[in-house]
């Protein structure tokens, strides 16, 4: 049988991808997230998937919950590195899966 772990790592591009998606399929929140320009909007992202970071960090820091980060500069870094890579994530999930002109006529009518 299949054995299905959710380690930090996984969560957080999770959360990463999840919200890009979010924010381009879910209308009030696409209309304004539209409205923001570029630079605010992967500003949005970054800190909204560091929020998420910050939160399992220090919720394993603070014995709310267990992860494999571990509460020293290594598991610091450790954070920051999947920040990187889930910010990659979120981008590349906005770049491949958004709405084209054609999709966002149908869905948003």
């Amino acid at each position: 049988m299949y054995e299905f772990s959710v380690d930090p790592a996984f969560l957080l591009m999770l959360v990463a991808g999840g919200l890009a998606l979010v924010f381009d399929y879910f209308p009030q929140l696409r209309q304004w997230f539209e409205g923001l320009d570029p630079a605010q909007k992967r500003l949005l992202n970054v800190g909204l998937v560091s929020g998420v970071a910050v939160v399992l960090f220090a919720g394993d820091c603070g014995g709310l919950f267990v992860t494999n980060l571990v509460c020293d500069l290594k598991g610091g870094l450790d954070t920051l590195y999947m920040v990187f890579l889930a910010v990659t994530v979120n981008q590349g999930v906005h770049a491949a899966l958004k709405p084209t002109p054609a999709l966002k006529a149908k869905l948003y009518k």
